[in-house]
């Protein structure tokens, strides 16, 4: 939680690029800037064919997207939807439910780099399955220990070593970091330039 907050509060321009496979045929993607103290720039793809990209900037109180070309959003509205303690996108950064328990897995090699990592069970997501005749005891035993043997996913957090920043934020299946199911890198290039569109 301290590295988010860190990340929030750091002043220091960050690129969160996000990945989340939402099925075999539905893949997201999206690149956020940030620039504090209050400036954004998210360009997203909700992975539909024929939606294309959507682009948000954000330059204080005044925002504009280009769903249908360059518009302004009413006034107050960014405030509204993206409040205080949120980075702007369309994940906000409020990262860490408070009752998340980390466990530390200390100093560790990610993509050739040394990073500090924390890992932790994702929130149980309770399913309910719809069936036509009512299951047997044995039936039920029989069905929850199947989901019990299933694989379990891992949220997994990589600081970089020094800075204590976030790099990599990954869930994905125990041993299977290279092929996650949603993942999040964030880099700190100096370069970060956010200016309001030319309308």
């Amino acid at each position: 939680m301290a590295a988010f907050e860190r990340l929030r509060t750091s002043d220091r321009p960050y690129r969160k690029e996000t990945v989340i496979v939402v099925s075999d045929q539905q893949t997201y993607h999206a690149i956020a800037e940030f620039l504090p103290p209050d400036r954004m720039r998210e360009i997203s793809n909700n992975g539909v064919p024929g939606y294309g990209t959507v682009e948000v900037i954000r330059v204080g109180p005044r925002a504009w997207s280009n769903e249908r070309g360059w518009r302004e959003w009413d006034p107050g509205l960014a405030q509204e939807i993206y409040g205080a303690g949120m980075d702007f996108s369309a994940l906000p950064d409020r990262a860490v439910p408070a009752d998340t328990a980390f466990e530390c897995l200390g100093r560790v090699e990610f993509k050739g780099t040394a990073h500090v990592g924390y890992r932790a069970r994702p929130n149980k997501v309770i399913a309910r399955i719809s069936i036509s005749a009512p299951l047997s005891e044995q039936d039920q035993r029989e069905l929850v220990s199947k989901l019990e043997q299933m694989p379990q996913e891992w949220r997994t957090v990589f600081l970089d070593w020094q800075s204590k920043l976030p790099a990599h934020d990954l869930v994905a299946q125990e041993n299977q970091l290279d092929n996650p199911r949603y993942k999040v890198q964030y880099t700190y290039p100096d370069d970060i330039k956010i200016e309001p569109p030319v309308q």
